[in-house]
C-alpha cells in the first residue's frame, strides 16, 4: 500500500526488509553448499584428491546422466562416451570414455580408489585447495 504522498507504508518497507533477509539467508546458505567438481590423479581415491579442499563430499554424487554430464564439464572433462559403470568408483573416465553411476549398494563411496587408469570425478569441498 502507497500512501498519499508515494511513499510505501511503514508495513510495507517492513515487509520487504524481512523479505530480503530471507533471500540474502537462502544465497548464503545455497552458497555455503556447492562443491567443486575435480578430476582426480589415476588410481587415487575422492577422499585422497579432495584431502586438500576440505574433504570429499558424500552427498553430491550425479543421479543421473544429465547430472553427470554437467559435473564432467564442470571438472573439465569431456566424455567420449558415457555408460551407467556401475562401478565402485564411478563416476569415473579412462580419459575418452566415462561411467557415471556408482555402484548402488555403496553408502561411502568417497574412499574408493580405481585402477591405474581410471580417474575419478569428486565433489570437493572447498574450490580452493587450503
Amino acid at each position: 500500500q502507497a500512501q498519499a504522498s508515494g511513499r510505501p507504508s511503514v508495513a510495507k518497507v517492513h515487509q520487504l526488509k524481512q523479505a530480503m533477509r530471507c533471500l540474502l539467508v537462502f544465497v548464503f546458505f545455497a552458497a555455503s553448499e556447492a562443491v567443486t567438481w575435480i578430476k582426480s590423479p589415476a588410481g587415487v581415491s575422492c577422499d585422497e584428491a579432495c584431502a586438500s579442499r576440505s574433504g570429499c563430499s558424500e552427498n553430491d554424487w550425479p543421479t543421473s546422466e544429465e547430472e553427470f554430464w554437467d559435473v564432467a564439464k564442470l571438472a573439465g572433462q569431456e566424455c567420449d562416451s558415457v555408460q551407467e559403470g556401475e562401478s565402485v568408483y564411478d563416476p569415473s573416465t579412462d580419459g575418452n570414455h566415462c561411467g557415471w553411476k556408482g555402484a548402488e549398494h555403496l553408502t561411502v563411496r568417497c574412499d574408493q580408489k580405481g585402477d591405474d587408469m581410471s580417474y575419478r570425478f569428486c565433489p570437493c569441498n572447498s574450490d580452493r585447495e587450503l
